[in-house]
């Protein structure tokens, strides 16, 4: 073809090759609209992904305002932070207490004698007595580290290491967790002598422990605990004894995380409504559109937004703060929000087990609204999809006009190949007959 392309027009004197690709500008012009229809489904592909991203966003911040432990409001101060540590939670309560650690929990420590090198052991079965509960380890036989695997491999909650020096090796066994609960006792049947002699301790090693609890007085009153925390003593805190000693402890609240987490939802709820506008926003002045200017998605989301954020929930109807604008949360006139940081702490002030009653609440309506928003099967997916959908039938139609555009061109670059077959061929029969009438002239005229 490239050859019958080079060649067209010169039968003809005609710029052919010029003639045809203006006739397939023209024939091209569906697929011309077809892929413009194609670069504005892609482009409100894009906006969509990028409302979605907004919606994500949103929805973080909202799942933080609809959780109580995200808006504690709670820090403490210690008197000796080598004592101990203090985790105040969601619905601490603020206080001042006086803390002496009495005993700190620990596990028990057992040390086997020592064994020389080469050293073996018969076959038998290690049974331990955990709690009052006897747990058998069975026992192939070996030397001291097929000890020690035997009883890891058994997962009973004392694990086993050995430790070797001039003198010989020794088993070591430490319970799994502290108290004395987790303490054990080791009998032993089966075996040898040597086995045997694993079930008698050497409780003289000043290396040993035994278990123990952890005891913590607070403000006179006695309190044990079978690990280092206590999380019952005072309400929503959490204590954690670090060596014996005594502390003071004040539990105070702070309005800081209230603040930020509505900072951050009041910013993560504009620039969704922000993104909204600016995907769909149409300029009088220049005649420009946003790609998603009048999309029908778009207006039930705004819709969406602002009944959600506006709402009074009806579980919060006659409490003293019944929607985000007596917390100083409202609406501006472009539709975005405006938070009032001194109504806000005001608010708080005033009552804030409402305050966070309040937020959580409508927290969690917007956190739903924005999980609807954005699931798999949710409004965007689904319009989405159907955006796809559009360009996957638009891919079909312009495999179909391609197809069709090259019958075209090559029917058409054939009949100017016949027309210059045959241009040729007259041009051709018109210089015969001149030469011929030129030589009858000739010859009469002599």
């Amino acid at each position: 073809m490239a050859g019958s392309i080079s060649s067209l027009g010169i039968g003809s004197g005609l710029d052919a090759n010029s003639i045809v690709e203006k006739l397939m500008a023209i024939e091209r012009a569906p697929l011309t609209a077809l892929n413009r229809r194609e670069a504005s489904y892609q482009a409100k592909i894009s906006a969509f992904g990028t409302i979605k991203t907004r919606f994500d966003a949103l929805q973080t911040a909202a799942d933080k305002l609809a959780d109580p432990a995200k808006l504690a409001g709670f820090t403490a101060s210690l008197g000796d932070e080598d004592v101990l540590s203090v985790a105040p939670g969601a619905f601490a309560s603020g206080g001042s207490y006086n803390v002496n650690v009495v005993q700190v929990a620990q596990s028990q420590k057992s040390l086997s004698n020592l064994y020389a090198s080469g050293t073996t052991f018969a076959a038998g079965t290690l049974t331990f007595s955990i709690n009052g509960e006897d747990v058998d380890v069975a026992f192939g036989g070996g030397n001291i580290n097929d000890l020690r695997s035997a009883i890891n491999d058994a997962g009973i909650g004392v694990t086993a290491t050995t430790v070797t020096g001039d003198a010989g090796s020794r088993l070591i066994l430490t319970s799994t967790e502290t108290g004395t609960d987790a303490a054990f006792s080791l009998s032993v049947s089966g075996g040898d002598a040597n086995l045997a002699s694993l079930a008698t301790f050497d409780v003289a090693n000043p290396n040993a422990r035994t278990a123990q609890n952890a005891i913590i007085e607070v403000d006179g009153e006695t309190v044990t605990s079978q690990s280092n925390e206590f999380s019952t003593v005072i309400s929503g805190v959490t204590i954690t004894a670090k060596t014996v000693g005594s502390s003071t402890v004040d539990i105070a609240r702070t309005d800081a995380n209230v603040l930020d987490t509505v900072k951050e939802f009041v910013t993560a709820y504009n620039a969704a409504v922000n993104e909204l506008k600016t995907s769909s926003a149409y300029n009088a002045e220049s005649g420009s559109a946003g790609v998603l200017n009048g999309d029908g998605t778009v207006r039930t989301l705004q819709g969406l937004l602002r009944s959600t954020a506006g709402a009074s929930p009806a579980e919060l109807a006659g409490t003293a703060f019944a929607n985000l604008s007596s917390l100083g949360v409202s609406f501006q006139r472009d539709g975005t929000l405006a938070l009032d940081e001194t109504k806000l702490k005001n608010a708080i002030d005033t009552d804030f087990g409402a305050v966070t009653s309040t937020l959580n609440t409508i927290g969690a309506s917007m956190e739903t609204l924005a999980d609807e928003v954005t699931s798999f099967d949710g409004l965007l997916a689904n319009r989405t999809d159907g955006l796809n959908q559009s360009v996957d039938r638009l891919d079909d139609q312009r495999t179909r006009l391609e197809y069709q555009l090259e019958l075209t061109e090559k029917r058409i670059r054939a009949q100017y190949v016949a027309l210059d077959t045959l241009m040729g061929q007259l041009n051709t029969t018109s210089s015969y007959l001149t030469q011929q009438l030129a030589s009858l002239n000739a010859s009469r005229s002599s």
